[in-house]
């Protein structure tokens, strides 16, 4: 019998999932508020459910990709949840929801016999597309062998960091706050040179050739900032929720974040400038703004040669 997986959430990550199991001929059913991305994910062969509940009632296996924390308890554990299902046996959570919150869901679904794997994911929707997303795991041993068939149609690297769950969450909040630095830092020095007449791709071509590259200068300003498209694909207010995850695992645990705190405030700002729904490449938009750069037309290594 062919095994059917369960997913909630269909949102940026979780279509291009589905998709990629779907071309890769895994089965696959699903679940989202959205209509419209239900009728998508059925257009590529998956099976759809009526609800969370009904999904937990014929899946085994149920992975979720949600966007905040309160809704992944809600989803997980909540009145008409997963956890009330008759047929799951297995969660693995895709979501960034911090160590905490993965520590209670799991408390709640293992005390009823579900096992769980906290497994967060890096790369994007380019990386989901591409198949190479980094996938941080820890929790059930046995779960993480389950989830394989289908983690293994979108993820190049797949790491066990323990049996704790919430030690994923750790991991992974440790790579999002230097991509968030990542993200100022390299606007702000891109900003620096444009005002001294140096093209943004020349720039990046000789930090990525040097000891100052990072995946920002690599992949997301090569791809989403230099070409003026700002379409990296996860938005300001999901970095800004990371960040302060990050800061708050920090406080916890006694660590200060000096540089941390100060990325935490850059973050905000946006927030507080209506910007949450904004792609998050637009933090280089918003320095080279301040600067006195054009941001808005291609720089030109980008321009049509007459």
């Amino acid at each position: 019998m062919t095994k059917r997986y369960g997913m909630v959430g269909i949102g940026a990550m979780g279509a291009l999932m589905i998709e990629r199991a779907r071309k890769a001929g895994v089965d696959v059913c699903v679940y989202d508020t959205n209509p419209k991305a239900i009728a998508d994910a059925v257009a590529l062969g998956a099976t759809s459910a009526s609800s969370v509940l009904a999904l937990a009632d014929e899946c085994e296996v149920i992975f979720a990709s949600l966007p905040l924390p309160a809704v992944s308890e809600d989803v997980a554990i909540g009145t008409g949840g997963l956890i009330h299902g008759k047929a799951i046996k297995h969660y693995i959570d895709l979501s960034t929801t911090g160590p905490v919150m993965a520590k209670r869901i799991a408390d709640a679904l293992t005390a009823k016999g579900i096992a769980c794997l906290d497994a967060p994911v890096s790369g994007g929707p380019v990386g989901v597309a591409a198949g190479t997303l980094a996938v941080m795991t820890s929790g059930s041993g046995q779960t993480l062998s389950a989830s394989r068939t289908f983690l293994d149609t979108f993820a190049r690297k797949i790491t066990f960091i323990g049996p704790d769950v919430g030690q994923a969450q750790v991991v992974k909040l440790a790579n999002n706050i230097l991509a968030a630095t990542n993200a100022i830092a390299v606007g702000e020095v891109s900003a620096m040179a444009a005002k001294a007449g140096i093209d943004i791709n020349v720039l990046l071509d000789v930090i990525n050739a040097s000891s100052g590259r990072s995946w920002v200068s690599e992949v997301a300003y090569p791809k989403h900032v230099a070409t003026r498209t700002w379409d990296q694909g996860f938005r300001v207010e999901l970095m800004h929720k990371d960040v302060n995850l990050c800061l708050q695992q920090a406080d916890a645990s006694g660590t200060p974040m000096w540089v941390g705190s100060a990325v935490r405030q850059f973050w905000q700002f946006m927030m507080t400038q209506g910007m949450a729904k904004e792609d998050m490449s637009r933090v280089a938009h918003l320095i080279g703004t301040w600067a006195g750069v054009d941001m808005d037309s291609k720089p030109a290594s980008e321009k049509p040669k007459s």
